[in-house]
Order: C-alpha cells, then sequence, then structure tokens
C-alpha cells in the first residue's frame, strides 16, 4: 500500500524531471491523490510506483491524453482497450517486467501470445555422447 506522501513525492519528482512538462503544484497532488483509485493505492508499493515512474521516463512514446498519476497505472496494471484496468490487477508478468526496471517494457500486443520462459529442452540422449 502505498502513502500520500510516497505517492506525492514520486509524482512531484517525476513531473519536474519530464520535458515540456509543468510541475505539479500541492494543489494538483492533493487533487490527484483524491481521485486515484482506491484499489491502486491499496494494490500499489512503494517499489511497484518507483518502476512505474521509470517505465514513463523511458517511454518512447508516452500518452499525452492522460494526466501523469494515471498513466503510471498503464505500466503496472493489465490494460483492457490501451488503458489500464485496476480492477484486472497487476500484471501477470510484473515481477519479471521490474527486474529490467532500467530497460522499457511494452505493452504486449493485442492478440499476442505471452508465454512463460521454459528451460530449453535436452535430448538426454545426446548428453551422452562425448564431443
Amino acid at each position: 500500500m502505498i502513502t500520500e506522501q510516497e505517492f506525492c513525492s514520486v509524482l512531484l519528482a517525476l513531473s519536474r524531471t519530464l520535458p515540456r512538462f509543468k510541475p505539479w503544484d500541492e494543489m494538483a497532488m492533493s487533487l490527484a491523490w483524491m481521485t486515484f483509485p482506491d484499489r491502486a493505492k491499496q494494490e500499489l508499493t512503494r517499489e511497484i510506483l518507483i518502476y512505474a515512474a521509470g517505465q514513463r521516463r523511458l517511454d518512447p512514446n508516452p500518452p499525452d491524453d492522460v494526466p501523469l498519476d494515471l498513466q503510471l497505472l498503464d505500466y503496472v496494471f493489465r490494460n483492457r482497450d490501451g488503458r489500464a484496468c485496476v480492477d484486472w490487477g497487476l500484471k501477470a508478468d510484473l515481477p519479471e517486467r521490474m527486474q529490467r526496471p532500467n530497460v522499457f517494457n511494452p505493452q504486449p500486443q493485442p492478440g499476442a501470445v505471452v508465454l512463460p520462459p521454459e528451460p530449453p529442452v535436452t535430448n538426454p540422449l545426446l548428453q551422452e555422447v562425448a564431443w
């Protein structure tokens, strides 16, 4: 669960570091916190919020028609119709995505099947052959 202080700290820092972005003031922060989805407040941790902020900074084509606080949800919650759907919960592969925080992890493409990584298949007979 994130606190209002963590939320505001991340958004303030992010709004100051993004190019062509006006830094948010205290009133904007308060409004963002009051209107931020309650379920997102419960499910997000400080680490997940910071990961989302990092992904927003790395995104080569960030959305410009969504407020900054709601943009962050796209990077960590499952998406429906191109937008975060908090009711569907966090992305199933979020732990794997968070292991690559310095690389932009794009949204899955519609219709693309994302399979979990599997260990390589080896032929036991070949292991007995002396190469």
